[in-house]
């Protein structure tokens, strides 16, 4: 089963888009259990007595309480980096307004149903990759780490620390072999520093900020690198609207 919410205050779009992704549900051959929501105080009430989601289709331009602050509520307030948020809404031009809310896509209404279709297909793919592990050795024993946990890698001395969400662990190694276990997501920023791009808030040619607040150098060799990466990240995940 996958949890899909719908937040939108036009109950004509909401009831279609509903339709829409019941009937998408024999093609992918997953069940669907849909909800919906027509204002963005509603839906952080139910988010907080417990209520999880894989997916929400969030509309920007909600009456009262709009859709980026319904955004940041999820991501700040609620500490959820879980949850794909879809943007849907009637204008461009939100890129640099959603980039810290890390949204999995941004649609243009009246949304189609191969669009849809795609963007369902990418979130259950991105799920199942993000149940994936690193593994290390410390002392004896060897143990996994889920990636969606890791924020970055950090080189210090002769030993790896890992930065996660919650915490940090380290053992001894080198980043350069840290690198061939990571799945795609993950990019060198530094000889000290290996980032997951899924957790970048901010960025410039020099220096990346992580959701945690830590700010991170970019060393002169990866710039141009790093810089063309983080942009088509930023493309794919916000801006890509076909």
């Amino acid at each position: 089963m996958y949890r899909v919410g719908i937040c939108d205050d036009d109950k004509i779009l909401c009831s279609l888009l509903e339709k829409q992704i019941q009937a998408l549900s024999a093609d992918i051959a997953v069940r669907f259990e849909t909800e919906v929501w027509y204002s963005g105080e509603s839906l952080e009430r139910d988010l907080k007595k417990g209520l999880g989601l894989d997916i929400l289709f969030l509309d920007i331009e909600l009456l009262q309480k709009n859709g980026i602050e319904t955004g940041a509520f999820i991501r700040d307030e609620m500490g959820d980096t879980d949850t794909h948020i879809v943007y849907i809404s009637s204008k461009q031009g939100y890129a640099m307004e959603l980039f810290k809310i890390q949204p999995l896509e941004f649609l243009i209404k009246p949304i189609s149903a191969a669009r849809l279709k795609e963007v369902l297909i990418r979130s259950m793919k991105r799920k199942k990759g993000a149940e994936s592990c690193f593994e290390y050795r410390k002392g004896g024993q060897f143990i996994r780490i889920p990636v969606k946990e890791i924020l970055y890698f950090m080189s210090m001395d002769k030993k790896v620390l890992i930065i996660k969400n919650a915490g940090q662990e380290e053992f001894y190694g080198k980043l350069k072999n840290v690198m061939e276990q990571l799945p795609a997501g993950f990019l060198m920023i530094h000889q000290s520093y290996v980032i997951h791009q899924e957790y970048v808030s901010e960025y410039s040619y020099e220096s990346i900020k992580m959701m945690n607040g830590d700010l991170l150098s970019v060393s002169k060799p990866y710039r141009k690198e790093v810089r063309a990466k983080i942009k088509q990240y930023l493309q794919e995940k916000i801006c890509h609207v076909l």
